[in-house]
């Protein structure tokens, strides 16, 4: 994330003092027992945060430090290798490795770049926009991310973009950014929208419809928002098409290891689009057809799979979601906002002023609690943020969707990890892209969001 190696030893040392004073002397607001818990949280988030030592020793520092301490039981601490997360990962490097072993996906790449256009920023417009399509198209967003981005590393490849090049993070970023940003806009594409509708059903007796909801946030935070992120690739990550068009290579005709792997594929396909059917969820799909892929080995995968297999991506996102389970189990974030509450600057009649204390309180919530938690613990206090506000129930908690969508930090968004570590994109370009993504989503996104709720009626005073 940072781009000095001082700069990065200076904020994990500041973040490692910091952890060190609360495991020591916690404040009183924190529940009894949770200051080492708190510690361990502060100091896996700088080291994360920084890339000071591999992502995937500061997860078995994590794991260490959590069971040295008893934070929290073992089931808690290593809920990451039970987690769909985990295990979609995990069939998404089979898959890909297939895609990759076969040639399919140099093969599908060759098909899409006829139809692509021949500018770089268009073509990064091009796949954000591919990825939002399957935001309506399937439901959850982990199975986008294994779908999606193989597809993209293949079109990297096909373009002659080199690993680690600005050209092939930037289409990586775009299908995963793309199909995961303007999810938040469409009520059952991802984890915490659901959550966010059955917690306002189950709570509140609200029941919000998909039109409904789609026309408060679509506009802005799936349109708007998905603008800015090509933009915002297209600076960060500028490059070129080379020069050699691979778009006049035709493709040869398939091969029987690339239709058996475009059987798997499209199987697997077939099962997510229909999971509301029969109920299977997207990591148990994802891990059969990886079975499926291991069982005929020199065909679909390479002789040895599991000596290919890099078990970094593993090992982090295990670390990035038990530090998740053990944040939930403390009880830290709810104890944080409930602590911050009673001093923050609501005053009835300044909606704009409400708009941003319930939208910025949203996204530092998230960092202790990551996305699905800001609904489940935001809605149970719908009332006392209306009675604050003086808004209805309804339209102050609709003001969520922005907060839990902003993520600071990569490890908050589970599937934003899986796709980037699917992938390969390297954590520091990772981390700096979601961290300046979220701060102009912030200072641009979130204006026209509290600006579109206000001439739609939704909000007080509007």
């Amino acid at each position: 994330m940072f781009k000095t190696p001082a700069l990065s030893h200076a904020v994990a040392l500041v973040a490692l003092s910091g952890a060190a004073v609360l495991g020591f002397v916690p404040p009183a607001w924190l529940p009894a027992g949770t200051g080492a818990t708190t510690a361990i949280a502060l100091a896996t988030i700088a080291l994360y945060a920084t890339g000071l030592i591999p992502e995937a020793v500061t997860s078995l520092l994590f794991f260490f430090a959590a069971m040295l301490l008893a934070v929290a039981p073992p089931t808690v601490i290593f809920a990451g290798f039970s987690s769909t997360a985990f295990w979609i990962i995990f069939g998404g490097l089979i898959i890909g490795m297939g895609i990759r072993h076969t040639g399919l996906g140099a093969h599908i790449a060759a098909l899409l770049l006829a139809r692509l256009p021949s500018r770089y920023g268009l073509v990064i417009a091009a796949t954000a926009l591919t990825g939002l399509a399957f935001a309506f198209l399937m439901p959850g967003a982990m199975g986008r991310m294994v779908l999606l981005v193989p597809i993209a590393v293949a079109v990297a490849d096909r373009l002659g973009f080199a690993a680690e090049s600005n050209g092939r993070i930037a289409l990586v970023l775009a299908a995963v950014f793309g199909t995961h940003v303007g999810s938040f806009a469409i009520l059952p594409s991802n984890t915490p929208n659901v959550v966010w509708s059955g917690a306002m059903q189950s709570i509140h007796g609200i029941e919000i419809g998909y039109l409904e909801y789609l026309w408060w946030h679509f506009p802005v935070l799936g349109v708007m928002r998905s603008l800015l992120l090509v933009v915002l690739i297209v600076r960060l990550f500028p490059d070129a098409l080379p020069t050699h068009d691979a778009r006049s290579e035709s493709p040869a005709a398939m091969d029987h290891q690339q239709r058996a792997m475009g059987f798997v594929l499209f199987a697997a396909l077939a099962l997510w689009v229909t999971d509301f059917l029969h109920g299977v969820g997207p990591a148990w799909i994802a891990l059969a057809a990886a079975i499926v892929c291991l069982l005929q080995p020199q065909r679909l995968v390479p002789q040895r799979p599991f000596a290919a297999l890099d078990i970094g991506p593993l090992l982090l996102v295990a670390g990035v979601l038990g530090l998740g389970a053990v944040l939930a189990h403390s009880g830290i974030g709810e104890a944080a906002f409930v602590q911050m509450l009673p001093h923050l600057p609501f005053e009835a009649g300044a909606d704009a002023q409400n708009y941003a204390v319930v939208s910025l309180g949203g996204v530092a919530l998230a960092v202790l609690t990551a996305m699905p938690g800001v609904p489940a613990i935001g809605v149970p206090l719908g009332e006392t943020l209306s009675q604050a506000t003086g808004w209805p129930l309804q339209s102050v908690l609709t003001i969520l969707a922005a907060s839990y969508s902003t993520y600071l930090l990569p490890y908050q968004a589970p599937p934003i990890l899986v796709g980037a570590q699917l992938g390969q994109v390297p954590w520091g370009a990772l981390t700096r892209f979601t961290l300046i993504f979220a701060g102009l989503s912030i200072l641009l996104i979130f204006p026209l969001h509290y600006a579109w709720l206000a001439a739609i009626g939704l909000l007080a005073g509007g």
